[in-house]
């Protein structure tokens, strides 16, 4: 099995709320792509998602949000992850730190976005789609 197939697979133990399932997949997929940057995402967020079964899941989510941020700098989704991790952690200064990086990513999206709409490489169509 590919990556892909191996995360679709942890895609369905995470539906079904089988939170140490669904991360063996993901860390399958990972292992068998360590660029295949969704299955840090399904790392992340099944161990978050398990923390209250078994709150040592919470360094492994860590990692796998760090490992995002670092395949792709600037992930909003990654380092809004890491803030949650912080704040369930309890600790303000990290979660604050992580959170503020997450801010700064997204207005970087919203000034690209709005400078390609201006560049007219991105249509009405485009926008329409978003928020149908």
């Amino acid at each position: 099995m590919d990556a892909e197939d191996l995360y679709f697979d942890g895609l369905d133990l995470f539906a079904e709320q089988d939170w140490r399932g669904a991360v063996a997949k993901f860390k399958e997929s990972a292992a068998a792509d360590p660029t295949y940057v969704d299955a840090f995402h399904g790392i992340a967020r099944a161990c978050f998602e398990g923390r209250e079964e078994d709150v040592a899941l919470l360094q492994d989510a860590i990692v796998a949000a760090k490992q995002i941020v670092e395949l792709t700098p600037g992930d909003v989704t990654g380092y809004s992850t890491l803030s949650q991790i912080y704040v369930w952690l309890g600790d303000k200064d990290t979660a604050e730190f992580w959170g503020n990086k997450a801010r700064v990513a997204g207005w970087k999206d919203q000034l690209r976005e709005e400078k390609h709409r201006n560049e007219g490489k991105i249509s009405a169509e485009d926008d329409a789609k978003k928020l149908a």
